[in-house]
């Protein structure tokens, strides 16, 4: 076992996730800007660090899940970063969901001081890092992989090594991409049928036992969005950066993006309007705005589907 594990970025997922690597008996020093986070940390059994240089200096493996790849190279290769108090042979493990080619730039420097990294981002949100079901999919070495296993399995269900390092961020780009097209698909499916006159739930049912069912129309429509608190946890403002990271690699590697483009815009638009804090199942409520009218049941809304029954003479 580690004698120490280092934890950096105790957000909404971090939290969660240094709380399982503790339950399952792992040392863990964390560090976070957020004071009030530092503290939900220590009242779970973690001891805090007052950098991230300290955390490098103490702790093998560290493990950072910040919000963007531009804070990942701050707390390595910025000033009192990881970087400077790590030593030859550590490791870190990047779980942000980052840009892919930060992920290599950021493992060539590390590599220059004799310190190894992996990429492991993980899907599953807040429910599944408090429950420890998480999907991580790892970019880097075979035995590091192996060797960081039990730690994993302290966080994850299921864990993947896609390749070299950056090939677990490429992988999440791909898999946020998608989720941002089902949010999007399923909020203006929604929107359509409610205003024609269905009930949003019987929609939802019919769905989920057919073709169009997927992670929005299991989860995220009937948790959040039917019972219309929209605090599912994933900010908009973070899947909007994730589907940027999609759409760069796509510009970059000469990818056609026509869908990717346009989703992007909505979750855009969505941050014009001040959604960016809030959860992503929002989206839904501008397309609502759009078409004037909410994914919900009313006897009051008039029956447009009546207008298909009629019978030409």
């Amino acid at each position: 076992m580690f004698e120490q594990v280092g934890f950096i970025g105790l957000g909404a997922m971090g939290i969660r996730m240094s709380k399982r690597l503790i339950g399952a008996g792992y040392p863990v020093l964390g560090y976070d800007i957020d004071r009030d986070a530092l503290e939900k940390a220590r009242a779970n059994g973690a001891e805090i660090a007052s950098s991230p240089r300290e955390v490098g200096e103490r702790c093998n493996p560290v493990i950072t899940i910040v919000p963007n790849s531009e804070v990942v190279e701050k707390v390595v290769l910025g000033s009192e970063g990881v970087a400077e108090g790590a030593g030859e042979g550590d490791l870190l493990i990047d779980m942000t969901t980052a840009y892919p080619m930060s992920t290599l730039k950021v493992a060539e420097e590390l590599a220059k001081r004799g310190i190894r990294m992996l990429d492991a981002p993980v899907s599953g949100g807040v429910e599944g890092a408090e429950r420890g079901t998480l999907s991580i999919m790892v970019g880097g070495d075979d035995d590091l992989v192996e060797a960081c296993r039990p730690l994993f399995e302290a966080m994850g269900k299921n864990l993947f090594h896609m390749g070299g390092i950056g090939s677990g961020h490429v992988t999440k780009a791909v898999n946020n991409f998608l989720f941002g097209c089902a949010m999007a698909a399923t909020s203006e499916g929604l929107v359509l049928a409610t205003k024609m006159g269905l009930d949003p739930k019987k929609v939802i049912d019919v769905l989920q036992v057919s073709t169009g069912r997927n992670y929005a129309t299991e989860w995220k429509f009937p948790q959040f969005v039917l019972p219309r608190t929209f605090d599912d946890g994933f900010r908009i403002e973070l899947l909007n950066k994730d589907l940027a990271i999609f759409t760069r690699l796509a510009q970059e590697f000469q990818i056609p993006a026509f869908v990717a483009q346009t989703v992007q815009q909505i979750f855009n638009v969505g941050m014009s309007k001040g959604y960016g804090p809030r959860g992503n199942t929002a989206i839904a409520l501008l397309i609502e705005e759009w078409a004037g009218v909410k994914i919900e049941k009313s006897s009051n809304r008039r029956d447009v589907t009546g207008s298909f029954n009629r019978t030409d003479g």
